[in-house]
């Protein structure tokens, strides 16, 4: 072999390793996914699962389902799904938006952010029982920035202390007809629904005292909500012949309780 192919090959095999070498780094030292790297929302792909996409766009199983209720409990989603992130917020219109927390986040970081204070995020959201917690993908109500009157939450929450989170579709005509109540009645508790026809989702909604069902929150389980209304198991079970399970009921489920 003459020295001319000697050199020829010796330049194939130095760009060979240089590429080699150049990709191993870059695999080696990858920066791991940080939060919101993905934007506020994201387009499942064939092939996807929450795990992948939690771990794309640096959150976690969790948060996609407190972000994302339709989710519930399975891993069912499907290619072209659009699934909110945490840190997207929902516009609303009558002066409150919903926000998706995210990781490191604190009620007292959202108030400044909103222009807001931490005694009035904790009105809004009664849901939340202790003020220094508040977990990742958790949709919260906050005042809206967009220089829109706020009035205030009311004073006097109803007796039943029950509140329903607007899921997509719903209208107060549905959610009256879930809780075999009124339109009338639901506006006389929720004064700051100016406008009956316009309500957004995670927009939480006190429901009137005296209603016969509940919507279950984070947390419930049927022998908590029986003992909540005074009742047993056996007895909402026999008024909801739907729950099959005693041990699986979802956010959002509106179930008898009386």
């Amino acid at each position: 072999m003459n020295t001319k192919k000697l050199f020829q090959l010796f330049v194939l095999l130095s760009v060979l390793l240089a590429s080699f070498a150049s990709t191993h780094s870059v695999s080696a030292f990858a920066a791991p996914a940080s939060a919101g790297q993905c934007g506020t929302s994201v387009t499942v792909v064939s092939g996807d699962t929450l795990r992948k996409i939690a771990d794309r766009c640096g959150t976690s199983v969790a948060a996609l389902r407190l972000a994302n209720p339709e989710i519930g409990w399975g891993n069912l989603i499907y290619a072209g799904q659009v699934l909110l992130l945490p840190g997207s917020i929902l516009y609303g219109d009558n002066g409150y938006d919903t926000y998706l927390v995210m990781r490191g986040d604190t009620l007292k970081s959202l108030a400044n952010r909103f222009g807001t204070s931490v005694d009035t995020l904790l009105s809004l959201n009664k849901s939340i029982t202790n003020a220094n917690l508040i977990y990742e993908g958790q949709r919260l109500v906050v005042p809206s920035g967009r220089g829109i009157p706020v009035p205030p939450p009311p004073t006097n929450p109803p007796p039943s202390g029950q509140y329903y989170y607007a899921q997509s579709g719903d209208t107060l005509r549905k959610i009256a007809a879930k809780f075999n109540t009124s339109v009338d009645a639901i506006l006389k508790s929720n004064p700051q629904i100016t406008n009956p026809n316009l309500i957004y989702v995670g927009q939480a909604i006190s429901i009137p005292a005296g209603v016969s069902t509940y919507a279950v929150q984070r947390g419930d389980t049927l022998r908590i909500i029986a003992n909540r209304f005074g009742t047993t198991v056996d007895s909402l079970l026999s008024l909801n012949p739907k729950i099959t399970n005693a041990n699986l009921i979802y956010v959002g489920q509106v179930i008898r309780v009386s």
